[in-house]
């Protein structure tokens, strides 16, 4: 007994040391932009961190609740970016005043209401092909922002995977399957070309929908993209390649109506299936 309890220990041990092996830590400084307390973060224009990723304007989760009502646009914030094989978050948060002249933040966007009628964007596929939503009615739409750049694992990376764990529950019953469709739109249009989007979506949607008959992956002119995502509610906008990004995922019905916008990335794919169905 008393060697089965220390093997225990030593098992608990080791996939501790695992755990800690997938979890990077990097210094991060940058400008806040905006908060938004209501999903835990902090956008923030920042410096390049080396070894990860370039200067970015972003939006992170936060590790202490009193950032979220002492941080301001303008204010320099410094802490430390977790990573970890699903999750990036920023610890040992200190906050430097900024300049009272600082813009305010992002507010007033656009929140469409259960029950809207969604515009009829046009937007243009990994085959270079225009979509429109109008030629999607009939069968439930499920749309996301993303861009194929993005390094974070729990934006567009848990975007992408969050379809695809909707794609198999959906095909499991292929009745809902076959009217369903999903739309991956881009907001990077300067680089997320047709091909990008088509090498981009092969590594979510390949063996899922391979000839991407229920799954597209779009883009469209940087005025089409910006009125969707301001349509949405998402806060987007391109700073000399750089990006403010939240996240939004719509679900739209039959009719060409909104079912239901979500905010952050903490739905459950298997939930959304289920309202599909």
């Amino acid at each position: 007994m008393k060697k089965l309890f220390l093997f225990i220990l030593l098992l608990g041990a080791l996939v501790s040391c695992k755990k800690a092996a997938n979890e990077k830590h990097y210094e991060i400084e940058g400008t806040v932009v905006s908060v938004e307390a209501a999903s835990h973060e902090v956008t923030i224009a920042h410096k390049e961190i080396p070894g990860y990723m370039e200067a970015m304007t972003m939006p992170y989760k936060v590790k202490q609740d009193w950032v979220l009502s002492k941080a301001k646009p303008g204010d320099v914030l410094r802490g430390q970016l977790i990573v970890t094989d699903d999750s990036a978050v920023i610890d040992s948060i200190s906050l430097t005043e900024g300049s009272p002249n600082a813009p305010p933040a992002s507010a007033g966007m656009h929140m469409p209401s259960a029950g809207e009628t969604v515009p009829d964007f046009e937007f243009i596929n990994q085959d270079g092909k225009k979509v429109k939503l109008s030629s999607l009615k009939g069968g439930p739409v499920l749309l996301t922002f993303i861009y194929t750049r993005c390094p974070l694992p729990d934006y567009c990376i848990r975007m992408s995977n969050n379809f695809g764990d909707v794609a198999k529950e959906l095909q499991k019953t292929p009745a809902a399957w076959k009217k369903a469709h999903l739309l991956s739109v881009s907001f990077d249009p300067e680089y997320d070309k047709p091909s990008v989007l088509k090498t981009y979506g092969k590594s979510y949607a390949g063996i899922i929908d391979p000839k991407f008959e229920h799954w597209e992956f779009v883009t469209a002119t940087p005025a089409e993209v910006k009125k969707a995502a301001d349509y949405f509610g998402l806060v987007y906008d391109p700073q000399n390649g750089q990006y403010i990004h939240s996240l939004r995922t719509a679900l739209i019905g039959p009719d060409g109506k909104v079912i239901e916008v979500v905010h952050g990335n903490e739905w459950k794919p298997e939930e959304i299936a289920a309202k599909m169905r």
